[in-house]
């Protein structure tokens, strides 16, 4: 099996030597947790250490945002903008009113579609996922739709995150507890308290065709992005 190296620090090791190529990955986390910083350092290091052209639809994200994260961790992204191995777009919510529910998914396929051929891409990040199942506010439908962007991402040959958000509910790992059954793989971040403060952690909940460890694992930022830590929380 092909692997896909993300370029984080230690979550390549936990995972075989990275995302099985191609699959589709959610991020799930609670607010704070790194999910973004995540995806964007996975595209930022595809492009810049790989050469693999990286398309980021964000459906929140503002482009401030993007400017932090240069600032915050010495990226550059005009660089390989300017070489065709980065692409940003913003997807609105609001615009999802224009679209019928049952053909909401062959629109953003056909966005993503023009955009990964005329560029090629090879590592998609769709931060987040959780505003377009807000708006469906039907569990199967929102399932459907999850499973025909997944597969039709995989037949360009994409490896893809879909950033989600966690639940304040305990136990609970996705928004609407379909997410984590349509796509390969699932990263679940959160916090854990260690004496008077909160630990960022990873676990991987899931992987296909990968020896996964029963695991959680602490995180942290450094001036590259997030790593993770080499033993278990």
């Amino acid at each position: 099996m092909n692997r896909v190296k993300t370029g984080i620090p230690g979550l390549d090791e936990l995972l075989g030597g990275g995302f099985p190529d191609p699959s589709t990955i959610l991020i799930t986390g609670p607010t704070g947790s790194g999910k973004s910083v995540l995806g964007v350092q996975y595209l930022y290091n595809g492009a810049k250490d790989y050469k693999e052209p990286g398309f980021m639809i964000s459906t929140e994200d503002y482009v401030t945002d993007f400017q932090w994260h240069q600032e915050a961790f010495n990226w550059n992204f005009k660089a390989l903008q300017d070489q065709g191995l980065l692409v940003f777009s913003r997807y609105d919510p609001v615009d999802f009113e224009k679209f019928n529910v049952r053909t909401l998914y062959a629109d953003i396929v056909l966005q993503l579609t023009k955009v990964i051929d005329s560029v090629k891409v090879k590592r998609v990040v769709f931060d987040n996922i959780t505003p377009i199942g807000q708006y469906i506010n039907d569990r199967s439908t929102f399932r459907t739709i999850l499973y025909y962007i997944s597969k039709a991402l995989k037949e360009k040959g994409c490896t893809t995150i879909f950033v989600s958000e966690k639940p304040s509910t305990p136990g609970a790992i996705t928004q609407f507890d379909v997410e984590q059954y349509v796509v390969d793989g699932v990263l679940d971040l959160s916090f854990a308290q260690k004496e008077d403060a909160l630990v960022q952690t990873l676990t991987v909940r899931k992987m296909i065709a990968t020896n996964i460890p029963q695991a959680r694992y602490a995180m942290d930022f450094f001036e590259g992005g997030i790593r993770i830590a080499s033993s278990y929380y």
